[in-house]
């Protein structure tokens, strides 16, 4: 098994990545217009740091990381995954400039995790999105989808936890999906089986209970998907 999570709101207490914005640049209307269309996940994410104001530094963004929330059961999750032996990674449409320090708080700095660039340099703040593709049309500005291609094997049962629309295109292609919030909504219309959790207190519980049971497999519609993502990439 490997096992997959995103990091805003499912990690963290709260998208830290629309708090980010908020407390040192303009939120609005840019995120409405983000919602409506108007631009790419990757468009919106330039434009919002364009509006950083002359405080926000990589060491003022560091130093508000310290008071953002994370879920008590993290590391519960994380120690459960190390003790099975199961990979964990952390999939992120967010920014690499809050999660290191984060995880890094929590003593789990040596976590994979794979998600977008924000840098300052001479010129300014500069974006990276090393997991964008241009066979997706997620609602990502790098796919999450590719994380899972790229790290897991074909016999591998893929694990996904998540709670948003940038949750949507991995949890078509894992085979067990853990999913609250808009991540749940889109599972339930689009027919996608999953177990719908509140905190990852909750998905530690069902961890622990079916693996001492039967265990997890492979989900046939993943297993396709996954193949069409193959060959398009």
């Amino acid at each position: 098994m490997r096992l997959y999570i995103d990091f805003d709101n499912t990690i963290s207490i709260g998208d830290v990545g629309d708090e980010l914005v908020r407390t040192f640049g303009s939120f609005e209307p840019l995120h409405t217009e983000l919602h409506r269309g108007d631009f790419t996940v990757a468009e919106y994410y330039r434009r919002a740091v364009a509006t950083f104001r002359a405080d926000a530094t990589p060491e003022s963004i560091r130093a508000w990381t310290l008071n953002v929330e994370i879920d008590p059961s993290f590391v519960t999750l994380a120690t459960w995954c190390r003790n099975s032996n199961i990979t964990l990674t952390v999939v992120s449409d967010g920014f690499d400039i809050y999660i290191e320090p984060l995880l890094q708080r929590i003593g789990l700095n040596e976590l994979t995790v794979h998600c977008n660039r924000l840098e300052m340099t001479e010129k300014g703040w500069t974006l990276q999105f090393p997991g964008a593709s241009e066979s997706c049309s997620c609602f990502c500005a790098s796919c999450k989808r590719n994380a899972l291609l790229r790290t897991a094997a074909d016999e591998d049962v893929i694990i996904y936890i998540g709670d948003g629309m940038s949750d949507t295109c991995a949890a078509e292609h894992a085979d067990v999906v853990f999913a609250k919030g808009t991540l749940a909504a889109y599972c339930t219309a689009n027919g996608i089986p999953h177990h719908h959790f509140r905190t990852l207190a909750d998905v530690v519980h069902v961890l622990r209970s079916v693996t001492q049971k039967q265990g997890f497999r492979q989900r046939r519609q993943a297993q396709l998907a996954r193949k069409r993502a193959f060959e398009r990439e």
